[in-house]
């Protein structure tokens, strides 16, 4: 059992797993109560190798992760406990093909919280991965069908768990990658793909089918990929005037209409990636949506027309204290119609420009934006403050330093859930991030993260002359801290 790359994986999905999901907006999404899924980051990826086979033997083991996790947001502070424990087998099926499978049970308990958003103790128990993976001689062919990770390009349109298959195919010239992902099996409340209150409530129910191309020459690799995205979820409601009719017998003659909130969009990709030279890496991605989503309020569609993109610039200074200088940047388009960028159909009128994804942006801990309508720069070091010891337990020790700057895509319109930077300027505000990751021993590692935003001209009071209305985002600071234990076994 490869202990090491054990305990190192189970502290990047713990470190990812306690990243509190916006859980003082539970009303609008779940995200499994507080957490997505584990997500790609650069200083915390879940690796699967496609081509280590499984030769021979069974191999079992797992690992616990107590958290504790504080989070403090404009009149809500929410303090909470979760317990994470994972237990994964791994057995040879025939040659160069394996079966593994990882159950997992997730314990969150309140220890203080303060709002108008109230959070419950809550136990959850999923299969997290089941999958049997096969490959062929050569390895030039591999095929895993079952739950399990399904990633395309950078992470951002697609990078999560779901129930169904993939197929490689690598060669000298050109490789080929082929998946289809079905969401429904997963547990409602373990699922992170709904976006309206009927998915959170049964579960989304999400069909994510596409592929990717791509080529290698001179450690640079350049890719093109697809990807569609049906949405099967429960939308028929009674809205209030239907009830009304409903309860009186009589609509008064007036029209009224079934909110639908179904969301089917399609991703089309391309990006490079590799190497400049020694210690330097790159990586950039720019993609289109197209589609189709409702307009809020009515049963008419309007056309998707939304962007987004990623470029990334690492690179490793082989020094004293081993630094690691990361700068991003990351953009998704905005609508100045759109009222919400996580609602289906939060698009009040005309196309809708807003681009929305069911994948990964880390873009904070404590602001936590979705990239849309926003522009994300960020730069930060890593480094190992006792690279130079000889004691490994030290050693193996990497102070992470992040600053974020945020800005608007179109001024008139807000960020996130519709409640954040509310006034028409581009000026959304700063970021800190501040991380440890600290492997002890071969089993035992600890983490901490912690995470300040500081908001700009976008946010407080804003009178719109021309509507009448007021709308306030409050220019209180926002704080995230945690920290906790990975033991495996």
């Amino acid at each position: 059992m490869k202990r090491i790359t054990l305990i190192l994986t189970g502290t990047f999905i713990a470190a990812w797993f306690a990243w509190p999901g916006t859980a003082f907006a539970q009303a609008k999404k779940n995200d499994d109560q507080y957490f997505p899924e584990p997500q790609s980051d650069e200083d915390m990826r879940v690796i699967e190798s496609q081509k280590n086979m499984l030769s021979s033997g069974v191999q079992y083991g797992g690992w616990i992760t107590p958290v504790i996790i504080y989070q403090e947001a404009p009149e809500n502070k929410l303090a909470t406990s979760v317990s994470t424990v994972r237990l994964w087998l791994k057995t040879y099926l025939w040659n160069d093909s394996y079966l593994y499978v990882r159950g997992k049970d997730t314990y969150t308990a309140v220890i203080s919280q303060k709002g108008a958003a109230r959070t419950k103790n809550k136990n959850v128990a999923d299969l997290d991965l089941g999958f049997i993976a096969m490959a062929t001689k050569r390895r030039d062919v591999d095929f895993t069908v079952g739950r399990k990770y399904f990633l395309l390009g950078q992470g951002l349109v697609l990078d999560g768990r779901g129930d169904g298959a993939e197929f490689n195919y690598y060669s000298k010239y050109i490789n080929i990658k082929a998946l289809a992902s079905w969401t429904g099996w997963l547990v409602k409340d373990d699922n992170p793909y709904g976006l309206s209150d009927r998915d959170i409530a049964t579960g989304a129910k999400r069909l994510f089918a596409g592929g990717r191309l791509s080529t290698q020459w001179f450690n640079q690799t350049l890719y093109a990929f697809g990807l569609a995205q049906f949405d099967y979820g429960e939308e028929r409601y009674k809205t209030g005037q239907q009830l009304l009719s409903v309860l009186v017998g009589s609509d008064f003659g007036l029209r009224y209409y079934s909110q639908r909130t179904r969301y089917q969009s399609q991703y089309y990709g391309a990006g490079i990636e590799g190497i400049i030279w020694s210690g330097l890496s790159y990586a950039g991605e720019f993609i289109m949506e197209r589609g189709k989503s409702y307009l809020s309020g009515y049963t008419s569609t309007r056309e998707i027309v939304a962007y987004a993109g990623i470029f990334k610039l690492n690179y490793y200074i082989n020094v004293l204290l081993k630094p690691v200088v990361m700068l991003q940047y990351g953009f998704g388009s905005g609508d100045v119609n759109r009222e919400d960028y996580r609602l289906p159909n939060g698009n009040l009128w005309g196309k809708d420009r807003g681009f929305l994804y069911f994948g990964t942006f880390v873009g904070g801990y404590a602001l936590r934006p979705y990239l849309a309508n926003m522009h994300v720069i960020s730069a930060s070091v890593a480094f190992s403050p006792f690279s130079w010891s000889n004691m490994w337990y030290v050693k193996n020790m990497t102070v992470i330093l992040k600053y974020l700057y945020y800005m608007k895509y179109k001024t008139i319109s807000p960020i996130n859930y519709g409640l954040d930077a509310t006034r028409p300027y581009r000026d959304i505000g700063h970021g800190v991030d501040v991380a440890l990751r600290w492997l002890i021993f071969s089993d035992l590692s600890f983490f901490v993260n912690y995470g300040l935003f500081i908001p700009g001209k976008a946010f407080g009071y804003y009178y719109d002359y021309y509507y009448g209305t007021i709308t306030y985002s409050s220019k209180a600071y926002r704080h995230f801290m945690m920290g906790g234990f990975n033991i495996s076994f």
